[in-house]
């Protein structure tokens, strides 16, 4: 099948190179790995991702915000009218019975009370929280009723039923003035009440442990810990009263300018919709689209696998292999042809199907110890980084078998060329011209396709992924865990047994210069 001292002197002769080219890759590899492991590119990704997270989450918290002032407002809107209307009606009623004026007051004072604290909680709510499609066993209908009888806080015959988490809170309890119902000033007056309660209702709510739990559970799939919780403020209770106050004081101030300046078409609904899009807008929103398309990208990519899985894998890392590939498969038929030492080979009971074999395993075997190297560096270096990373050992071991099933079928070719040519000058000309044809067309290629950021992507580029076989190494698909880059790399495979195959029959076959 070979020819053992065949095998040897190919050894012998290009062993030193083959020593010098695999330190160097796989020095090479630990470089990138350790240094990109340890250095900015985690800390970049982490401060990107983590500007997304808390702004997407600090606008969630401006919306709940508003949401819940204006839901208050207007429920105690409806309160202030049903108390109006009740002790008009129970005040005439104790005047009637002849009580004097000031009793019939405080009586009916007392009655309008429970009766809009009574409508309030079993009229207004139930049918506020059906308008929502909320179930009467739902939370969300729970916390509806919270919110709004939180921020009252209504009165009872012992006292205030809600004191106890405003004082928990270090608040002061809230009195909701019955007084002044009737005052000019009442909006103002409800509005700033709702503002100051309703924003203490969503602090002391979020800043509890199991509404922190259910938070981080929800963000668990982008590697969010209780600790960056921690670092984003948002289990702190002032921050979060702060951030809900905020916003509300903004959004009334610019309620109150834009009503008072309207233009001619504009409605109250549209202004406020306006105006609560506008203040609830996290840093992805506010920016253009294209730019926050951008900045999500490049905080869900995985840096750290797209620079040793697509970058050297793909690129920096095949350079020096494939240079050796180049001179190797040209030196190991046609380089020694060119120089008639094949005729000395051929000379002896060798035939040349066995010169063929011998050579083809010799380069492919040396490519075979070569990738396995670099996957024993690849293992060892994951193994000391410590960095959020998508990349596994198996992904690194696939990662190298499938360089190696490049360089197999870019040998193939470069084999081939070799076994085609007689003269060295040619069969580098087109084994070696198209491997660094296929090299320089993947490095192009790479600025225009999906796993670069869009804010550095040019999309003209991705035609060079169509013309280098080196596109069917699909690191991404290995990143990911799918399987497309199974066939991929069976058509990798097909293209160097097919070119080994022809190269075998075309050498046995052709005339030589002997």
């Amino acid at each position: 099948m070979i020819s053992k001292p065949l095998f040897k002197q190919s050894c012998k002769a290009h062993g030193s190179m083959w020593i010098v080219i695999t330190l160097a890759v796989c020095f090479m590899l630990s470089c990138v790995m350790l240094i990109g492991g340890s250095g900015g590119i985690a800390k970049t990704k982490m401060a990107v991702q983590s500007s997304i997270i808390e702004g997407e989450l600090t606008a969630q918290m401006e919306k709940r915000s508003l949401n819940y002032y204006d839901t208050t407002s207007t429920a105690l809107d409806h309160f202030d009218g049903k108390f109006k209307e009740e002790f008009v009606l129970k005040y005439m009623e104790y005047i009637a019975q002849s009580y004097p004026e000031e009793q019939a007051k405080a009586l009916a004072s007392i009655d309008a009370y429970t009766a809009a604290l009574t409508d309030l909680n079993y009229v207004y709510i139930p049918a506020l929280a059906a308008s929502l499609g909320y179930e009467p066993t739902s939370k969300e209908y729970q916390e509806l009723q919270g919110l709004i009888m939180y921020v009252l806080n209504p009165m009872t015959q012992t006292g205030y039923m809600f004191d106890d988490f405003y004082i928990a809170l270090g608040e002061d309890a809230p009195r909701y003035d019955m007084q002044s119902v009737n005052d000019d000033n009442r909006k103002e007056y409800r509005e700033v009440y709702c503002q100051d309660n309703a924003s203490i209702f969503l602090a002391g709510n979020m800043v509890k442990e199991e509404n922190i739990e259910l938070v981080l559970k929800a963000l668990e799939s982008f590697g969010v810990t209780k600790e960056d919780y921690h670092k984003f403020g948002f289990d702190s209770y002032p921050h979060v009263k702060e951030i809900a106050e905020t916003v509300v004081v903004n959004f009334r101030a610019n309620l109150q300018y834009r009503l008072e300046n309207m233009k001619p078409g504009e409605t109250e609904a549209f202004i406020k919709q306006e105006l609560t899009e506008k203040f609830t807008s996290s840093l992805l929103s506010s920016l253009p689209k294209e730019i926050s398309s951008a900045l999500a990208d490049i905080g869900e990519m995985d840096l750290y696998g797209l620079l040793v899985g697509s970058i050297f894998f793909k690129m920096a890392g095949l350079l020096l292999p494939i240079i050796y590939l180049i001179m190797t498969a040209n030196a190991l038929i046609a380089g020694q042809v060119d120089s008639g030492s094949m005729a000395y080979i051929l000379s002896t009971s060798t035939k040349r199907k066995t010169v063929a074999r011998t050579q083809a395993l010799f380069l492919v075997l040396s490519l075979f110890v070569m990738f396995a190297l670099t996957s024993i560096t690849s293992v060892v270096c994951l193994s000391i980084v410590n960095i959020k990373t998508n990349l596994t050992i198996g992904k690194v071991l696939l990662i190298n078998l499938g360089a190696f099933i490049v360089m197999f079928a870019m040998s193939g070719i470069c084999f081939l060329a070799s076994s085609v040519f007689n003269r060295s000058k040619h069969s580098m000309a087109l084994g070696g011209g198209l491997s660094m044809f296929f090299l320089v067309a993947t490095m192009l290629g790479l600025f225009g396709s999906q796993i670069i950021p869009q804010i550095i992507r040019m999309d003209a580029l991705n035609f060079f992924n169509y013309v280098s076989i080196i596109s069917l190494f699909d690191v991404l698909s290995i990143l990911n865990g799918s399987l497309t880059f199974l066939w991929k790399l069976g058509i990798l495979l097909a293209i160097g047994c097919g070119c080994y195959i022809f190269a075998f029959n075309k050498f046995e076959k052709k005339d030589l210069p002997l």
